[in-house]
């Protein structure tokens, strides 16, 4: 497909566009520190630092397989600087201590999706990492020769897994009832894509993600998913660019997905799909109908030694309890 006609219009929409501008900006990792983060003190001993949304942080001790014990609460705020965190400074009440003070402020070294580095007076630099009871993944699956044109499905699913019972959110172009349809994939469709390739038609690729990965690319399909209720898909008509307007949406739709996988480091080995001859011979060389076929295809390739295979998927995620959803 020759993109090149309609980079200028691409361009005006992706401005515009608040699911494809979360993929599109420079690397944006915000900064979240509500949850769980593990410090290990020893080999044997961490610490736990539990931050709620009220400002709150309960600090535990944990050893060995021993129940984790509570030794200390505090309040924190986080300090920024020109929206960039710099610091969070910690005060305890009554009895309890933080760091061996009543007050203190650490400060933020660096950040990822799923660690801290942090400088604590006294203490000295360490790193905290983000824990996280549920599991999180993410399947790029699409067929050739399913419509009439030969192109076929083609949409990204992100999953979350919670005590066993899996949450999946699927959107892009799928077959209903012989048909293409376009829109959030239903599970009774989608269930059929999880498994591996048999064929050179097919492709799949699935990885495991962790939990702002999970929930930037759910925001995508999430803001994908309102655009179609409301009618306000970016593509609606074959004459705004002399294409079709579904296959156009949908390659948006796999670029915002995918892209969010790399928002805060360079974790997945992404395909540029960005409309440059020089760096993108898919969108030069494939039509609009098949571009997420290929797209998902090399990624596959440039991924593979992180690929989980058929037995070790439906272990994490029993297909019974996909298809009963």
């Amino acid at each position: 497909m020759k993109v090149t006609g309609i980079i200028s219009l691409l361009a005006i929409i992706l401005l515009g566009s608040t699911a494809t501008a979360l993929a599109q900006e420079k690397k944006s990792c915000s900064f979240d520190l509500v949850g769980t983060w593990k410090a290990q003190v020893s080999s044997t001993e961490a610490r736990l630092y539990q931050f709620d949304e009220k400002g709150v942080v309960t600090v535990l001790t944990a050893s060995g397989t021993a129940e984790p014990q509570q030794i200390a609460t505090a309040k924190y705020e986080v300090i920024n600087d020109l929206g960039k965190p710099e610091s969070v400074s910690f005060t305890a009440s009554g009895k309890n201590r933080i760091f061996g003070a009543v007050k203190k402020t650490m400060e933020i070294v660096s950040y990822d999706d799923t660690s801290i580095t942090c400088a604590i007076p006294g203490m000295g630099t360490t790193r905290w990492t983000r824990v996280d009871h549920d599991r999180y993944f993410i399947v790029l699956a699409a067929r050739q020769k399913e419509f009439y044109d030969s192109s076929g499905s083609a949409f990204p699913m992100i999953i979350k897994l919670a005590g066993g019972a899996p949450t999946i959110d699927a959107f892009g172009v799928y077959l209903a009832k012989g048909e293409r349809a376009f829109g959030a994939v239903p599970p009774d469709v989608y269930k059929n894509y999880l498994r591996e390739a048999r064929t050179d038609s097919e492709t799949t690729l699935r990885l495991e993600i962790n939990s702002r990965q999970y929930e930037r690319a759910l925001k995508v399909i999430k803001e994908w998913e309102r655009r179609d209720r409301e009618g306000a898909l970016l593509y609606t008509t074959r004459a705004q660019t002399l294409d079709d307007a579904t296959y156009l949406n949908n390659i948006l739709v796999v670029k915002a997905v995918t892209e969010t996988l790399n928002q805060c480091s360079d974790d997945v080995n992404l395909y540029p799909l960005n409309y440059i001859q020089k760096d993108d011979w898919i969108s030069d060389k494939v039509r609009s109908a098949l571009v997420p076929f290929f797209y998902f295809k090399e990624l596959r390739l440039r991924n593979e030694a992180r690929h989980i295979d058929d037995k070790k998927f439906q272990e994490l995620v029993p297909l019974p309890n996909v298809a009963s959803r």
